[in-house]
């Protein structure tokens, strides 16, 4: 957490892209159903055309908020990770002799390149899909009991179900490895 401090102000912007991309992603689906009850169904071409240009526009604009947390995040990440490089490489050389001389230098540079790229992944990229994957799960579940409660209860009767499975099969999944 101490190497992004000085990133505050870029991780909020990513933060408010993320919240953006995701509304205007979750405006598409419903804008589809307005297309379809208002205008489809009674034949309004005009109107369903200017659905249509709506919905390109939120899912356009999605995109674009996308692209500028993910352009923003991998700065932030990169310029992070180089300040845990130099540390790193701070460290290493305080190390006395006798530390180097018990390890392969090939296995110490394969960890450390390894393990820094780990977290370089789960900076730039998790931890940004994971928060627009939340959004997205919140949004989908406020629009799902919106139209029709009993329906949106119903559906998620069906998730400790799929937990349940799911664990049971990660089980044999873990004892097959």
């Amino acid at each position: 957490a101490a190497y992004f401090v000085e990133e505050r102000g870029r991780i909020v912007v990513v933060a408010l892209a993320i919240v953006v991309s995701t509304m205007l992603g979750l405006l598409g689906p419903y804008l589809m159903g307005v297309a379809l009850d208002r205008f489809i169904a009674r034949g309004d071409g005009g109107g369903l055309v200017r659905v249509a240009a709506w919905m390109v526009g939120a899912y356009l604009g999605s995109n674009l908020f996308q692209a500028v947390s993910g352009f923003v995040m991998a700065g932030v990440s990169q310029r992070a990770l180089n300040r845990l490089r130099s540390e790193v490489f701070s460290h290493l050389q305080r190390l006395p002799l006798a530390f180097f001389e018990r390890r392969a230098s090939g296995d110490l540079m394969s960890r450390l390149t390894n393990d820094v790229e780990a977290i370089n992944d789960a900076v730039a990229q998790n931890a940004t899909t994971l928060f627009a994957s939340v959004l997205s799960m919140g949004g989908i579940l406020v629009a799902m009991f919106l139209l029709d409660r009993w329906l949106a209860l119903a559906s998620l009767l069906v998730v400790p179900l799929m937990l349940g499975s799911t664990r049971i099969i990660a089980g044999f999944t873990k004892r097959g490895f």
